[in-house]
């Protein structure tokens, strides 16, 4: 498809309350993630996969290696192949833009 929206996505619950919409083209991947408040994503590493993203809406902390930030709407982020990473949301729903080279075979 050349355009799309969420309905045109394949969607899934994870972890019980976290929507997740999933489009993979050939070499790329994006996966738009909608959070419930108080969420906490354990560090973990993609060891075949580049990923970047952006904050659509609320706030976000993030630890790529040894550093961390707190994200804003409109902030970007990038984990480099093999590093380790975590992230978890505050007292708000938040929306988050993940892009996967090359797709993750577990979110076809």
């Amino acid at each position: 498809m050349q355009f799309f929206n969420t309905e045109d996505m394949k969607h899934e619950i994870v972890e019980g309350n976290v929507d997740r919409y999933i489009y993979t083209g050939d070499s790329m991947q994006i996966v738009e993630y909608r959070f419930p408040p108080n969420k906490v994503f354990p560090e973990h590493k993609h060891d075949d996969h580049e990923q970047m993203g952006r904050l659509i809406k609320g706030k976000m902390g993030f630890k790529v290696g040894n550093e961390e930030r707190i994200l804003l709407p409109g902030d970007f982020y990038h984990v480099e192949k093999g590093v380790m990473h975590s992230s978890w949301t505050f007292n708000e729903e938040s929306v988050l833009l993940d892009i996967f080279t090359p797709p993750r075979d577990d979110l076809k």
